[in-house]
């Protein structure tokens, strides 16, 4: 089981108990893993030539949506970069004076944490 499959089960898991904190961070992980591996392909928009009643017609661009897989030490080195970005932007917050936003994000990438701990691979 790869690590995507083993969050997204995570995640069943932590709806069914109601678990929101460890929920925010699960799915925060597993839109970093998607994000990293979409990218687009985009069509630049066209000017077509003017004709008698169209001053000059534009064809907007489209794009092509491109997937890969990730490997397994990608995917956790995505994962392990949400926990490090919470853990900092807890710092920032606490400077702030925020300490209940800090300590919420903390949580969050404790709970992160234990669940990458424990997946075997």
């Amino acid at each position: 089981m790869d690590l995507m499959t083993y969050l997204r089960n995570d995640l069943v898991r932590l709806m069914k108990r109601r678990e929101k904190v460890g929920l925010r961070a699960v799915r925060d992980a597993i839109g970093a893993i998607q994000n990293a591996g979409t990218s687009y392909v985009l069509a630049p928009a066209t000017v077509g030539a003017p004709t008698e009643f169209v001053a000059g017609a534009v064809c907007f661009g489209n794009s092509e949506r491109i997937v890969r897989q990730l490997d397994a030490e990608e995917m956790m080195r995505l994962a392990r970069g949400q926990v490090e970005r919470r853990l900092e932007d807890a710092g920032i917050l606490r400077q702030h004076g925020q300490v209940d936003r800090a300590l919420m994000l903390k949580a969050e990438a404790l709970a992160l944490s234990d669940r990458l701990d424990a997946y075997t691979g």
